[in-house]
């Protein structure tokens, strides 16, 4: 049992089922039905003895009465990985889940907090304007973990794509999935293609007095503002003016992006493939152990003062039912 962990209920489902089989069905023997229960009754046992003999069993137990526990804090030994419950997928916001963002012209990469596995996603698109409007947004993403995520700009060779996403005109939604669950520390979204009508229209306007610029500086006759500055950090991408992203905050002043995903974490890590990758990760496994060590040190420091206070506590709870035995009776 030790060797399933989480998986326990999953195991005795399955006995459950592979015993309670009908004859027809492919039935087990009724010696080997024996020794399996028998197998079974003694690996329970087993586990239950362990557990009553734990050391810290009765630190648990009488903490259990005074607070709702959900985990066991005070172990330092270590533990089979099969123990740690799978933690169940949820739908996330891409801002909550970003831990750094860096854009292009037509780029938004995101540098999540720690890796995770993404089954799917949607993406709602809001204040849609007509002049510009997107038909094709491609996904591409990758696992290798960077100090700073500028480091991918440009670096395709690094990149994966992963879905294709094909808009229609003025579409507000888009939900996309991945045919197998992808793992990503990294993102690219870029918005790779749009309808040729709408940007044939567009028309430049001044962020000020949002009159028609007609100058091919952007520089607008009326209040002398530069027409090409982001409206929202007023930045200028002199290397491409017609920019669909400010390549300094990622607003758009033709659509805003929302995009949720469906992740969980993951513990998946790509391969080390330069002597570099292999320096840092040795430096973050040193972090790691250090962390670990002062943890350790930290939960055992924990226990006698924990195993005082419950003690006393346990005392004084006679004590002061006597007392109220006794003011009864008087």
């Amino acid at each position: 049992l030790p060797l399933f962990g989480a998986n326990c209920c999953e195991l005795l489902q399955l006995l459950g089922g592979l015993l309670t089989l009908p004859a027809d069905q492919g039935a087990l023997g009724t010696e080997t039905t024996s020794a399996v229960l028998a197998s079974l009754v003694h690996a329970l046992k087993q586990q239950n003895a362990l557990m009553s003999a734990h050391p810290n069993a009765n630190i648990y137990r009488a903490l259990g009465g005074l607070v709702d526990l959900d985990g066991h804090f005070l172990e330092t030994e270590p533990i089979h990985a099969s123990s740690t419950p799978e933690v169940p997928s949820q739908q996330l916001k891409l801002e909550a889940l970003k831990a750094e963002n860096k854009f292009t012209e037509c780029c938004q990469i995101v540098k999540f907090a720690h890796s995770l596995t993404i089954y799917s996603g949607t993406l709602r698109i809001l204040d849609i304007r007509r002049s510009a409007m997107v038909s094709q947004i491609t996904l591409y993403a990758n696992n290798k973990p960077v100090t700073d995520v500028g480091e991918l700009k440009n670096r395709w060779d690094m990149w994966k794509k992963v879905c294709t996403m094909n808009i229609a005109s003025a579409q507000a939604e888009c939900r996309f999935e991945f045919t197998l669950p992808i793992v990503a520390t990294n993102l690219l979204i870029e918005y790779s293609a749009f309808h040729d009508a709408a940007v044939q229209a567009e028309k430049l306007q001044c962020p000020r007095c949002s009159r028609t610029v007609s100058d091919k500086h952007g520089i607008c006759k009326h209040c002398g503002d530069n027409a090409y500055q982001c409206r929202h950090c007023r930045n200028i991408n002199y290397e491409k003016l017609d920019a669909f992203l400010c390549n300094e905050c990622g607003f758009c002043k033709h659509a805003r992006f929302e995009y949720s995903l469906v992740v969980r974490p993951s513990y998946v890590v790509e391969q080390i493939s330069s002597e570099a990758e292999k320096g840092k990760l040795v430096a973050l496994i040193d972090a790691e152990l250090q962390n670990a060590n002062k943890r350790y040190s930290q939960l055992a420091s924990l226990r006698k003062p924990l195993e005082r206070l419950l003690a006393s506590s346990c005392d004084s709870a006679p004590s002061a039912a006597e007392s109220a035995g006794g003011a009864g009776a008087v």
